[in-house]
């Protein structure tokens, strides 16, 4: 049986936001008839409201419509080695507020576990709204539907439980993913690859992690291991040698080598040391400095060569943070790519910036609730 026309309007409007009727006929496949029926009903319920107007090409403006979702609000949380951030939105996707927790140096596992709840906490006793769901990224794999997260090497977390905990805390549904997964759901949705079925988004923060959207669809793999690029092997000699705990990539791009390097060259960093920040910093001060930056963005090239051959993507999104330096790594790897690889598709930086991962846990948490 097909989702009545009414769903379906619903749909669309918490998938693209604010939309027109010709958007939503566009979205939905429905005659004009059929949507015009579907807002009335929903605009009499309170659920669809009149959010704006589109620009007029003569006549009267389009109306934009959006769902309201009933006072209904959903969190974002985004836990980074740095600190934790979270963003409140509505389920058409209208942001309400921002809160966010920083770690400190140095900060212990169990202190930003603690940090974490803190901010969990801060979340659930005031929403601007009804809280319906928070959805929850981290920088390494999920493993079970329970919210165990795995390999999170910069936080010191290995088969915590995490999920779980969060649940009993906030006392409400919590869905736990992978970053550069939330990346990807985000952008695909509201950001950069609207309207694209195929694409790779890649966190470039303190490591590299890739999230796959695939005929439209998150694809998380097997084991929900899909993305864990800092497995990629770089040459022959990797052969020769075990990578038990971190992947051999994950040792030359990670949290900890660019802190090491950072601290060997002297330099004084506002914060944590991000691939975005060492490559514009390399590129301002040359020198030994430049030369490990370019290190940095040869070991990016090869790591978006290698899922570009594989995947075939339509567009490459590389976000996960605003940092300036985010253009001269998007224009190194594609001056290192052009004429190496079969295609280099466009690549282009997080349209949703610093709130799309966020973005993209919230609307995972939604997604649980239907």
């Amino acid at each position: 049986m097909s989702e009545p026309p009414n769903g379906q309007v619903v749909q669309a409007l918490r998938d693209h936001g604010g939309l027109t009727r010709h958007g939503l006929v566009e979205a939905t496949g429905l005659s004009l008839a059929t949507v015009n029926r579907a807002l009335g009903h929903l605009a009499n319920q309170g659920r669809v409201v009149v959010a704006g107007h589109e620009t007029s090409t003569g006549g009267r403006p389009p109306e934009i419509f959006a769902y309201d979702g009933d006072g209904q609000v959903t969190a974002g949380i985004s836990v980074t080695d740095d600190g934790v951030t979270a963003l409140l939105m509505t389920m058409d996707g209208t942001v309400l507020g921002r809160d966010s927790i920083g770690f400190g140096r140095p900060a212990d596992p169990e202190m930003r576990l603690q940090l974490t709840c803190d901010l969990l906490d801060r979340v659930v006793e005031n929403p601007p709204g009804r809280l319906v769901g928070i959805g929850v990224a981290v920088p390494g794999v999920v493993t079970d539907a329970d919210g165990t997260v795995s390999a999170i090497h910069e936080m010191g977390w290995d088969r915590l439980a995490l999920g779980d905990l969060l649940v009993r805390r906030a006392n409400l549904p919590v869905v736990l993913e992978n970053d550069a997964n939330c990346l990807a759901v985000a952008e695909h949705r509201r950001g950069a690859g609207r309207g694209v079925a195929n694409l790779v988004s890649l966190v470039a923060r303190n490591g590299l992690g890739a999230g796959l959207i695939t005929n439209g669809q998150l694809y998380r793999g097997m084991h929900h291991e899909a993305g864990e690029i800092g497995y990629l092997l770089t040459g022959r000699d990797s052969l020769g040698r075990l990578f038990p705990d971190r992947g051999e990539l994950e040792q030359l791009v990670g949290g900890r080598r660019l802190s090491d390097e950072a601290q060997r060259l002297g330099l004084d960093l506002p914060h944590a040391a991000t691939l975005p920040y060492l490559i514009g910093l390399g590129h301002e001060r040359g020198g030994e400095v430049g030369r490990f930056a370019d290190e940095l963005l040869d070991l990016t090239a090869l790591s978006i060569a290698a899922l570009c051959v594989v995947l075939d993507p339509e567009l490459v999104i590389i976000g996960g943070t605003d940092e300036a330096g985010m253009s001269l790594l998007i224009d190194g790897v594609r001056e290192r790519l052009v004429g190496r690889i079969l295609r280099v598709p466009p690549l282009e930086p997080a349209l949703l910036g610093a709130d799309a991962i966020m973005i993209g846990a919230a609307s995972l948490a939604v997604d649980s609730l239907r």
